[in-house]
């Protein structure tokens, strides 16, 4: 009797043991497949990220249009200052690097020649070198396009344009609505919108001008009232403001409420204002 028992443990190990040489290692298999699925996951977020890159050539804009827009206006009659150049820049530079990917970006300049009244072509913020991954793209390629085709464009725009312009006049709401009406899709666009305006703020045309002693009030009287839209509905507005002598004008408070009235007849918010002291 002890045999058998002996014989059926012995036979027993046997035929566990054969069944585990034979058959197919758990751990194998779980290495595969998470091997599997590593790869399928890297091809999946390199098509996707190849889809969010996938831009127009000439407005670096991708194939659903812009995330938001922003129309900077400059109005420069006289030269600034260089403290003020490099603070302005500096700001403009914060402004495009938080501006989030495919912002789109304009810029239109305060001019008494109305061939110069409108907007530079549009330019959408693309991917930069630090916004991608080496494993699905090449970033020096990634940051070489945004340095030369978005960057530097934008740049050397922007400082051709505060250089003094040399006008005998300020029509700032001209310049405005010039670059409003000829930034594709401004005022249709149901996203974030943003107008930056470098100026300070001395309206002085046809229309109206502090020059000539007029305020809200007379302005809202005249013809060229009418000419008013709500072309800002929700934009948000920030004013580079350039301090400077306002002469014939007896109390500066008229030009602020002017413009706060102006921006909320046009249905903008409430304007952000940094001043760009020389000192």
């Amino acid at each position: 009797m002890a045999r058998k028992r002996t014989r059926g443990r012995a036979g027993g190990f046997k035929s566990r043991k054969s069944r585990r040489r034979g058959g197919p290692n758990p751990l194998l298999l779980l290495g595969a497949a998470a091997a599997v699925a590593g790869i399928g996951a890297l091809f999946y977020l390199q098509s996707r990220t190849a889809t969010a890159m996938s831009i127009d050539p000439a407005t670096l804009c991708p194939p659903g249009g812009p995330a938001g827009m922003t129309a900077i206006l400059i109005d420069v009659t006289d030269a600034l200052a260089p403290s003020q150049a490099a603070k302005l820049l500096e700001f403009v530079e914060e402004e495009v690097r938080q501006a989030p990917i495919a912002t789109q970006f304009t810029l239109g300049v305060v001019s008494d020649d109305p061939q110069r009244l409108g907007s530079t072509d549009a330019l959408c913020k693309p991917w930069a070198g630090n916004d991608v991954s080496s494993l699905t793209q090449n970033v020096a390629a990634v940051q070489e396009r945004y340095q030369e085709k978005f960057h530097d464009p934008l740049r050397r725009s922007f400082q051709d344009m505060i250089a003094a312009s040399d006008a005998t006049r300020s029509p700032i709401m001209e310049g405005l609505q010039s670059l409003v009406a000829e930034t594709p899709r401004f005022v249709t666009f149901d996203g974030p919108k943003e107008i930056i305006i470098v100026s300070d703020l001395l309206q002085h045309s046809d229309a109206m001008s502090f020059y000539r002693g007029e305020d809200w009030q007379g302005f809202m009287a005249s013809p060229a009232s009418q000419r008013l839209s709500d072309s800002l509905h929700g934009v948000d507005v920030s004013v580079y403001l350039i301090p400077r002598p306002a002469e014939g004008v007896d109390d500066p408070a008229v030009i602020e409420d002017f413009w706060v009235r102006y921006f909320d007849v046009q249905g903008a918010n409430l304007p952000r204002i940094r001043r760009l002291g020389d000192l």
